[in-house]
């Protein structure tokens, strides 16, 4: 199903993403949304309020993801949910977390949710009777509960990006987040394709402005035409020089501190490019990407291959010498 406009809005196959605290609990290393580099950040309740309400007018989706970095951090979590809710544009709410802040929940979250997605990480796991108490406030309230248990990453960006624009053009248009699951992402009252658009101008020494990658959302007669315009939009983002996409090398999850995190991203596009899984996507768009687990027996297997093999994140050679735009 592709983009359409019906009743003066543009409609999504899929949904919304309001990111609500940039950074997390947890330092994943290479985490999509670079949120172990951020200092401690929420989005206004009131700024929430406002672009919701303002996008709705011209944007149906099937859901709202509300996420983060860890989004159970914001202290006024509760609120934002209900604005979301109010808003109308979507019927399904969405909350996406590493769950380890779920047993502190009160029973008002649970009471404004639809879905609660839970990203399990080696070593970061709720002990049985915290599972439990999620589980039961889950299902007194008529919440799904939704778990992935993920023992790899892939490179989500690279420091030195390329000057190959064949091959940026090549990771745009297999982009999973982009195209696939399609993360776009509300953000201060700006519409983006994908989240890393939004946050890799703000970590990389000489990025192009912010907004260089975003539609400003207004209430403008031609603006679901503008918005159909840009999501049907071929060409490559800016941030897609730096940005993986969906290819960037599988590697084992580990956690990295604000101070190294960026070192293993010292790379270009280049040495950081799974080139077999960009074949394979330009084949099959849908492709696993080979980083969750299937099973918890599957699961509990990776983890003991893991630790007997003690096998390190792999490094990418370094760098060569090049030109640089």
């Amino acid at each position: 199903m592709t983009y359409h406009i019906a009743n003066g809005k543009v409609v999504s196959p899929e949904g919304c993403e309001l990111n609500v605290a940039h950074h997390c609990n947890l330092g994943c290393a290479s985490c999509s949304h670079l949120s172990p580099v951020f200092r401690r950040s929420f989005i206004d309740p009131d700024t929430a309020a406002r672009d919701l309400h303002l996008l709705a007018r011209s944007f149906a989706a099937k859901f709202v993801k509300v996420l983060g970095g860890e989004p159970l951090l914001h202290p006024r979590l509760v609120p934002i949910l209900h604005q979301v809710r109010a808003s109308g544009l979507a019927p399904h709410i969405t909350v996406c977390t590493n769950g380890i802040l779920l047993p502190r929940m009160r029973e008002d979250f649970y009471a404004a949710v639809d879905e609660i997605e839970i990203s399990v990480y080696p070593d970061r796991e709720l002990d049985d009777e915290k599972m439990a108490r999620v589980r039961a406030y889950a299902d007194e309230h008529g919440v799904l509960l939704n778990i992935s248990h993920y023992s790899h990453f892939r490179y989500s960006y690279a420091e030195h990006g390329t000057d190959d624009a064949a091959l940026v053009r090549r990771i745009f248009a297999t982009c999973q987040i982009a195209h696939v699951w399609r993360c776009h992402t509300l953000y201060e009252g700006h519409f983006f394709k994908c989240p890393q658009s939004v946050f890799l101008p703000q970590v990389l020494d000489g990025a192009k402005p912010l907004w260089t990658d975003g539609l400003r959302v207004t209430d403008e007669p031609d603006f679901p035409e503008r918005l159909l315009a840009y999501l049907q939009d071929t060409e490559p983002l800016a941030a897609c020089r730096n940005c993986m996409g969906s290819v960037g090398r599988r590697m084992p999850h580990q956690q990295r501190t604000r101070r190294d995190f960026r070192d293993l991203q010292k790379h270009s596009t280049e040495e950081l490019t799974d080139h077999r899984f960009l074949t394979l996507l330009e084949e099959r768009p849908d492709a696993d990407d080979g980083c969750a687990v299937e099973s918890a027996d599957a699961w509990q297997e990776r983890l003991r291959d893991r630790a007997a093999a003690a096998v390190p994140v792999p490094a990418p050679h370094a760098p060569r010498a090049r030109k640089r735009s």
